[in-house]
């Protein structure tokens, strides 16, 4: 795996590994690329990548400040550009150590594209619970949506601050060209480290698309909260700071239900949250992606809003209700104390799972209606129904190669009756084994539930066992129902399916140079990329024993580099070489990056 070093801090890559995934234009420049179809060895080929990842990670708890400027290059019709992605499209995230918390996890804060559209959103968990996608324990803000498209060909200055803790004085700060755009104080995280992942990871789609980065800069801890003294000039008369008035925003956005089938005369309730308590004049309402509005209803003076809206027979029939946006009448007002307007552009927001559909759920009255019989016997009401879902599993013996093999469960889920809720739960997967939905969410653990779109994406199995041995281990499979209205609980009978890890092929040789010869290690700097002062990291100092190891692996990364970018900017963005005994990211690449 390639290593460098930007501003004292070493990267790894992650990307398809050709040409043109990770190019260096000019010493403070990183360009990402991706086609559909560039993803990492260890992916699935439902995701595109091209990233660069820090090695170390960043305690929880500490301060975090980014600057950089990044840039979007055209790839549609007269410059524009193009992102049809309809899972995710990240271009900047800070990750979760997955291997601390046991589990995959989505990032705790990342910069996104929606369509042509910059997004910041932010996910934590109450400290002790899993975070885990399917867990259901996450809570996800958008905390900010740019209503304009992105301009291509010009660069953005980002700058971001954060402290990373679910426990107690987390935040985050991003401002985009001068402008504060998010002040978003409270949980942040799932109570582990993290660290900084920035270029292209998106659900594969069929354009082209490629990033550039430039001048990054990464601080933490003190450094990343202290500013450069200037000498103060004497002013005639002391005045007074005042404290700048910053507008209130969207902080988080929930429907209640959040998922299910509403029908004609359902009741669905939309709750806004905002970063401080607001004033609400008049009736401001939410567009919907069923063709209705959903009224405002209360909470005027504080910083909870809530709208509602009545399912009706004109509604649009939609898999997904949607907040399309806020719609303020003449007159209509929501502003802080202080008079200024809310910031509402966060209220955009999809419900996954949260269907529409516009035929009631009780059948119409007959025209004449007919007499009921008196039975002779009461009888007792029987329990509402739930249908029993079915599990079909194509093969109850697989196998799988360690060391990275992966291999596809087989498993479908189906049932009889729409409105029942799905899930399907895997005990008996061990610790050596992965199990990765189409979407790239990544679970651990020996005892997992899945939804069914996540059994329906496609369900992959990936062994990284390293040992000498052949273990068979053997999963249990469970489809479950639950009725949405009742709660009736119903399950299949279990399946089980063996996976075996056969024993590997006999090798010679040192497993320490097979394993560690040709990784990349960067030499330790404490220099920053800057606009106006490009840097020189140097390669590591190694002792004489090492020296030819290290101006031959040297040579073999200007041939990497070479075939990536055209050239070498010699010291710019350097690489150097380690050993196997100074190699502890291992496992680096193995985590799961999502």
């Amino acid at each position: 795996m390639t290593r460098f070093s930007i501003g004292g801090d070493s990267y790894g890559v992650q990307d398809a590994s050709t040409s043109y995934s990770l190019t260096n234009p000019d010493p403070q420049t990183l360009r990402f690329e991706v086609k559909q179809g560039d993803y990492a060895w260890y992916d699935s080929s439902s995701v595109d990548r091209s990233e660069v990842s820090g090695v170390n990670n960043i305690p929880g708890g500490t301060p975090i400040a980014l600057n950089y400027q990044f840039m979007v290059e055209p790839n549609g019709p007269n410059g524009s550009f193009v992102n049809t992605a309809d899972g995710w499209f990240i271009v900047g995230q800070m990750h979760n150590d997955d291997w601390s918390s046991g589990v995959g996890t989505s990032p705790p804060f990342a910069i996104q594209l929606v369509g042509n559209h910059l997004q910041i959103v932010a996910r934590y968990v109450q400290p002790g619970q899993d975070p885990s996608n399917g867990a259901g324990n996450v809570q996800m803000l958008t905390l900010w949506t740019d209503p304009n498209p992105i301009q291509t060909g010009v660069y953005n200055n980002i700058q971001i601050q954060a402290d990373v803790s679910n426990t107690g004085g987390g935040y985050l700060k991003v401002s985009i060209n001068g402008t504060q755009v998010v002040n978003y104080s409270g949980p942040l995280g799932y109570g582990q480290a993290t660290n900084w992942e920035y270029g292209i990871y998106r659900s594969s789609a069929p354009e082209t698309v490629a990033v550039d980065y430039r001048n990054m800069t990464l601080l933490t801890g003190a450094a990343a909260t202290s500013t450069q003294p200037t000498t103060p000039t004497q002013p005639t008369t002391p005045t007074t700071p005042t404290t700048p008035n910053v507008a209130p925003t969207v902080t988080q956005v929930a429907a209640s239900p959040g998922t299910g089938t509403e029908h004609v005369g359902d009741v669905v309730t939309l709750t806004l949250t905002l970063s401080e308590a607001v004033t609400v004049t008049g009736k401001p309402t939410l567009s919907l992606n069923d063709g209705a509005s959903a009224t405002y209803v209360g909470g005027s003076g504080t910083s909870t809003l809530t709208f509602q809206t009545t399912v009706a027979s004109t509604n649009t029939n939609t898999s997904a209700l949607a907040i399309t946006g806020v719609n303020l009448a003449s007159g209509v007002s929501i502003t802080d104390s202080g008079g200024l307007a809310a910031n509402l552009s966060g209220a955009v927001k999809t419900f996954s799972g949260l269907q529409i559909s516009n035929t009631p759920i009780m059948p119409t009255q007959p025209t004449t209606p007919t007499t009921p019989t008196t039975p002779t016997t009461p009888t007792t009401p029987s329990t509402p129904t739930v249908t029993t879902p079915v599990l079909s599993v194509a093969d109850s013996s697989l196998w799988v190669a360690g060391r990275g093999g992966h291999v596809d469960l087989g498993t479908t889920l189906s049932t009889t009756d729409p409105n029942d809720k799905v899930s399907l739960n895997i005990k008996g997967l061990p610790k050596y084994e992965t199990i990765t939905t189409g979407d790239g969410t990544t679970f651990r653990g020996g005892d997992i539930t899945l939804t069914s779109a996540q059994v329906a994406s496609g369900l992959t199995l990936t062994s990284y066992y390293r040992g000498n041995a052949h273990p068979v281990a053997t999963l249990t499979l469970t489809a479950s129902a639950k009725d949405p209205v009742t709660g009736a609980v119903t399950s299949a009978t279990p399946q089980t399916i063996t996976v075996t890890d056969p024993r590997p092929s006999a090798t010679s040789g040192s497993t320490t140079n097979q394993d560690h010869g040709l990784h990349h290690h960067l030499g330790s700097g404490s220099s920053t990329l800057a606009a106006t002062a490009p840097q020189t990291t140097s390669l590591a100092n190694y002792d004489t024993a090492k020296g030819s190891q290290a101006s031959h692996s040297f040579a073999l990364l200007n041939q990497y580099l070479a075939g990536s970018s055209g050239r070498v900017d010699g010291g710019q963005i350097a690489a150097a070489i380690s050993n196997g005994a100074a190699w502890v990211q291992n496992a680096f690449l193995t985590k799961p990056h999502h």
